[in-house]
């Protein structure tokens, strides 16, 4: 049991260490490259969700940009040429 439990410890440490997993290295590196307005076009859809009420064109266009990125740099991670490869 002890063994598991440094192992987990030194597993968690290790992800620390790198920025997190890999989705939210993926999530950081999106949110790297979206400008100030998105990020409040962003902000504001996620409250108008909590709410209950329908995005705004703008917001529903942020909400839409943002997801295609992270879909498209999970795709990146993940393919033979990615970043996941070339961890090492």
């Amino acid at each position: 049991m002890t063994s598991v439990r440094k192992r987990l410890e030194t597993l968690e440490r290790s992800q620390s260490e790198r920025g997190g997993t890999s989705k939210d290295q993926i999530v950081r590196r999106v949110l790297e490259g979206v400008s100030d307005a998105e990020l409040d076009l962003l902000g504001s859809a996620a409250h108008a969700v909590e709410q209950g009420r329908e995005l705004t064109p703008a917001e529903s266009a942020a909400a839409e940009a943002y997801a295609s990125a992270v879909k498209r740099e999970s795709a990146a991670v993940r393919s033979p040429g990615g970043q996941q490869r070339q961890r090492r």
